[in-house]
């Protein structure tokens, strides 16, 4: 930035002679020339800090769902007893009512049935 502020003390006159004018288009050139590259550095740092949030952040989330998964699904889970008690109904309403070996599913069949 000392490089744009230094430069508009100078505007060239003839080959060999430097004059310090210092008018108001010097004014805004630095200064849109020291924006412009502030800004561009602001944009690299926040694409930087970004991909390494969004790549901490997936690590953990992937984290934390294999955590409650395994939770869920452990010995005490309450997941793992919805899934027992809904097999369990579905096995004992599909069990109900058959007397003989003919109502009894194909087991050559695609699906038992």
């Amino acid at each position: 930035m000392f490089v744009f502020l230094f430069a508009g003390y100078f505007s060239y006159g003839d080959a060999n002679e430097f004059s310090f004018e210092f008018n108001s288009a010097t004014t805004i050139t630095i200064v849109l020339a020291a924006l412009s590259v502030m800004l561009t550095a602001l944009g690299i740092i926040i694409a930087v800090v970004g991909a390494l949030g969004f790549s901490i952040l997936k690590t953990e989330a992937f984290k934390a769902a294999e955590e409650h998964a395994s939770e869920q699904l452990g010995e005490d889970g309450d997941l793992r007893k919805i899934i027992e008690r809904r097999v369990n109904e579905i096995v004992a309403g599909t069990q109900s009512g058959r007397s003989s070996k003919k109502k009894f599913p194909n087991p050559e069949s695609e699906y038992g049935e």
